[in-house]
């Protein structure tokens, strides 16, 4: 569980992410399924962050496998757990469905013997490097499971020995979306297709924490369709804004005048235009001939300079 990137773990117990795979195998069995038809078949409208945390989590439990770009589909492993052979056999699909996320691979050689205060597995994610926020919904996650398993009994002997002839499951490959901070190194996925050719650095989240930007770019990214490829600094560069024109509120027109027009005309340029009288369709008319005529002006000086 390295501090460099962001912790990652299942927001659900292992119990209540049995239900949730069972209605995606009574809907479509172990066929390969849009994302979004995964989420409908679990409540949700379609792709949200909450369906993307909910189909994360199933994923870190071993229960959902990718099947293709933008798809997934049920494991055995699931299988093995709504329609088991025997007992025995459910119990040792549990047990390593359980242990899959890495987190929960990590407390349990930490806690082997399933017994811990909440008080001191919080205190243990903390030092892990989890924000505050995300403390108690790991701590019932993996609390609730080790339950869970007992109730089953399913737990095992634990510590890393095999149990009852099952060998430790390897790492599930879980990609997890959101929570980018500035400074972070990004990679953008949106439809199943990564929009970065290499990954951004974040310049910018916004106050809700829904969208963010890159640097050079004044795109807004959903925070849902973002996967931390790297943290960046514990200190946040500072921001820097693209458009770094003068503040326009400070050019105030004087008594007599007003501001008729004002925008930008370019990345560096702002056009203000502040007139004292009427402004008509005959003046715009004027307005315009005299800036064709300062326009060809620059043009010959430009000529003059190139020649």
């Amino acid at each position: 569980m390295s501090r460099a990137r962001s912790p990652s773990y299942p927001n659900t117990p292992l119990r209540e992410a049995i239900v949730l795979i069972d209605k995606i195998f009574a809907a479509d069995r172990r066929n390969p399924i849009d994302r979004a038809v995964a989420a409908k078949h679990l409540g949700y409208s379609g792709i949200s962050g909450a369906s993307d945390m909910t189909l994360a989590a199933l994923m870190h439990y071993g229960l959902l496998e990718r099947a293709g770009k933008g798809e997934t589909r049920v494991t055995q492993l699931a299988v093995d757990i709504i329609h088991p052979h025997n007992e025995d056999d459910r119990r040792n699909a549990l047990r390593r469905a359980a242990f899959s996320p890495t987190l929960f691979r990590a407390l349990r050689e930490r806690f082997p013997d399933g017994k811990f205060s909440s008080e001191a597995l919080k205190s243990y994610l903390m030092r892990e490097g989890f924000v505050e926020s995300a403390v108690n919904p790991a701590a019932r996650a993996y609390s609730e499971t080790c339950l869970y398993l007992e109730k089953e009994n399913a737990y095992g002997s634990g510590g890393n020995e095999p149990t009852n002839g099952v060998e430790s499951t390897p790492p599930v490959d879980v990609t997890v979306y959101g929570g980018a901070q500035v400074g972070d190194l990004i990679q953008w996925e949106s439809q199943g297709a990564l929009q970065f050719s290499k990954p951004q650095r974040v310049r910018l989240v916004t106050d809700d924490g829904q969208w963010l930007s890159v640097e050079n770019s004044e795109t807004g990214i959903p925070m849902n369709e973002v996967i931390v490829e790297e943290r960046g600094s514990v200190q946040p560069p500072p921001r820097f804004p693209l458009d770094d024109r003068k503040d326009r509120s400070s050019l105030k027109a004087d008594p007599g005048e007003i501001e008729w027009m004002r925008t930008g005309i370019g990345r560096a340029t702002t056009a203000r235009v502040i007139v004292q009288g009427p402004m008509g369709p005959k003046e715009i008319g004027r307005l315009i001939k005299m800036l064709e005529a300062q326009k060809d002006v620059l043009e010959d000086e430009d000529d003059v300079m190139d020649a």
